[in-house]
């Protein structure tokens, strides 16, 4: 891993904790009745109970978004590979910049995959830490995600073995089949 990945990295994983701690800041008040909001008394008619469920709840479901995204960053590799000579015979002058694109969108496909499995297994846990149970969404975003994560594995595969058909097809494969179980997941959510 040279130099400019770390910083990358770290600094990925850095905003990554910033973000996480935001959810368990203690709020502070200016005025005198801060004590009847950390007990739990109604403050200006709201309930600080509901404040923090609510909290929990939109950071899972945004970092789920954020998942979804990812994934269709990381997705983005294969149709520009399959459609990058098309491009290139219909426009040859932006060759250079096509040729560009391909090589930011391989380098960065492994990161922005890896983000994607991160980003669902933490809203996984902030999504059961608010609901205490684990139904059939639950389910299928847990297969979903160890999908992704058996397809990470013949990535990697892939990686030491660029020409091989068969980590390929089960690399593919088995996004294929997580995506569509996140789809699922997304529509009964």
């Amino acid at each position: 891993m040279n130099v400019k990945t770390k910083k990358i990295v770290g600094s990925i994983l850095a905003l990554l904790l910033l973000f996480i701690l935001s959810f368990v800041a203690q709020p502070s008040f200016a005025d005198d009745d801060h004590h009847k909001y950390r007990t739990g008394e109604y403050y200006n008619d709201y309930n600080d109970e509901h404040d923090e469920n609510e909290a929990l709840e939109e950071g899972g479901e945004l970092l789920g978004w954020g998942t979804v995204i990812a994934i269709g960053g990381a997705s983005v590799l294969m149709p520009l590979r399959r459609g990058s000579r098309s491009l290139i015979k219909k426009f040859p002058n932006a060759k250079s910049g096509i040729i560009s694109t391909l090589r930011l969108v391989g380098k960065s496909h492994i990161w922005i995959g890896a983000l994607a499995i991160i980003l669902s297994i933490i809203h996984g846990v902030m999504m059961y830490i608010n609901e205490r149970e684990f139904g059939f969404d639950e389910i299928s975003g847990t297969i979903s995600v160890g999908l992704m994560a058996i397809a990470a594995v013949f990535g990697v595969l892939l990686m030491k073995n660029k020409g091989s058909k068969q980590y390929r097809s089960f690399h593919f494969a088995f996004l294929i089949v997580a995506v569509i179980i996140g789809a699922v997941h997304v529509l009964i959510s």
